[in-house]
């Protein structure tokens, strides 16, 4: 097995001194396993600074149900935003993880969206 499937192989030299002030430090494979690109949108920042978390702290499906509910916003000609993203889905924690769990919505809502885009 390969050093990029097998963890204990796997390690990281990135010391403080090689990260630039004002700048962060990010994995690439967990932006990779997100299907996230910089430049970052508006709305993931947001998300991330309200909940306090950064990317390295919260599951890569995490991030893509962020990503994903802002698309279908998007898709939906809405401008996704943080007020209407808490209404579906609640930060939660999951081991080391944070993650975002669905929350109990009126399924009207969820109807309209999926109807909206002709799905």
């Amino acid at each position: 097995m390969g050093a990029r499937k097998d963890l204990a192989k796997s390690f990281s030299r990135l010391t403080q001194e090689e990260c630039p002030p004002g700048s962060i430090a990010l994995y690439c494979c967990h932006l990779e396993f997100s299907n996230i690109r910089h430049p970052f949108s508006i709305f993931v920042l947001n998300v991330l600074e309200y909940y306090r978390i950064s990317f390295g702290q919260i599951h890569p499906q995490g991030l893509a149900r962020v990503l994903h509910f802002e698309v279908l916003c998007c898709a939906s000609g809405y401008d996704p935003t943080l007020l209407s993203f808490r209404r579906f889905f609640r930060l939660a924690k999951n081991g080391d993880w944070f993650i975002f769990e669905t929350t109990q919505v009126d399924t009207c809502l969820i109807s309209s969206i999926v109807s909206s885009l002709g799905v």
